[in-house]
């Protein structure tokens, strides 16, 4: 539980980050600060949450600006422009960095105040976090949910084993997109290490692989929700209350996994209050860590796309 946290959300009117704040609700946050550009949308999600401080005491929900966002213990970022199905994740880029800058404005604003717990959600999450990491330096511990490619990573391994998802212990690494890295070499069913064959590689790779374009083409123009929406509440309740298991997110990696680039990549990492995640690294096969490091090569081609652009402007 999370009594006495607040926590704000920018992008809260929308399907994440109404999922985000519905979890945080019931993960006993107490203090929850909704911000979104969507006014009627955002307040309409304000009095549904209201409504739930009838069963969770002290439960307290309000609209806020940007300076009551980053006032909290923990600030959700998941403000981004309307998905674009048949649209890959980098071409949000340019539009998302322009969404977000206010946010990092604010949190600019701060001046020498402790540094803020930042997670975003927006996509390319990898790409963002780098950018807002370079932008912030330490006056944010900047971070990118990036869990859910190690939980479609567990099902697909669950689906070929023949084993319940939640008895996998695998992780997806690298970048939260075409570039995602699923340590096959390491994966772990009821805590003993399996090895897949080559026809169960294949399937899982093909499940995983394939995910993305499955999902657009149900034309639902909407990005996941309640998996998002959980798993931005697990690991602001690793962030602020600390957790003994790591959680995969998009963070520096300072050299790890064989990578010298300033970005931020998904990888296992140990949360905890006022500190800065810390990325652990792992032996893995070698075809696994030269995709981690091409990874690592897409995410900061785009970055220098973007500083590109802003010079020209």
């Amino acid at each position: 539980m999370m009594r006495g946290t607040s926590v704000g959300i920018f992008g809260a009117a929308g399907a994440v980050g109404s999922a985000a704040a519905f979890a945080l609700a019931l993960e006993g946050v107490e203090r929850l600060v909704l911000a979104d550009v969507a006014r009627p949308r955002l307040l309409a999600q304000r009095i549904d949450l209201e409504a739930l401080s009838a069963m969770l005491p002290g439960l307290d929900a309000r609209v806020g600006d940007l300076d009551g966002l980053v006032s909290c213990d923990a600030v959700v970022a998941c403000a981004a422009v309307p998905h674009r199905d048949g649209t890959p994740r980098a071409a949000f880029l340019p539009e998302n960095v322009e969404i977000l800058m206010p946010l990092a404005d604010a949190i600019d604003a701060r001046g020498d105040r402790a540094p803020v717990p930042l997670l975003l959600v927006s996509n390319p999450v990898d790409a963002l976090a780098t950018l807002l990491q370079r932008r912030l330096g330490e006056r944010a511990h900047v971070i990118g949910h990036t869990l859910n490619d190690t939980l479609r990573l567990r099902i697909a391994v669950g689906r070929v084993r023949g084993c319940d998802p939640a008895d996998v212990e695998a992780w997806s690494v690298g970048e939260h997109g075409p570039h995602a890295v699923p340590l096959l070499s390491r994966v772990h069913v009821c805590g003993q290490r399996v090895v897949l064959s080559a026809r169960e590689r294949a399937c899982v790779l093909a499940e995983i692989e394939g995910w993305y374009e499955r999902w657009q083409r149900l034309a639902t123009g909407r990005t996941t929700q309640w998996s998002s929406g959980w798993g931005v509440a697990a690991v602001v309740r690793a962030l602020l209350r600390g957790d003994v298991r790591p959680w995969p997110i998009s963070t520096p990696l300072g050299g790890a996994w064989g990578v010298e680039r300033d970005v931020c990549l998904s990888a296992p990492a140990l949360l905890g209050p006022g500190r800065a995640p810390r990325a652990m690294a792992w032996d893995v096969d070698d075809d696994e860590r030269q995709a981690i490091v091409r990874a690592a090569e897409a995410v900061a081609a785009a970055c220098d796309a973007i500083a590109t652009m802003e010079v020209r402007a």
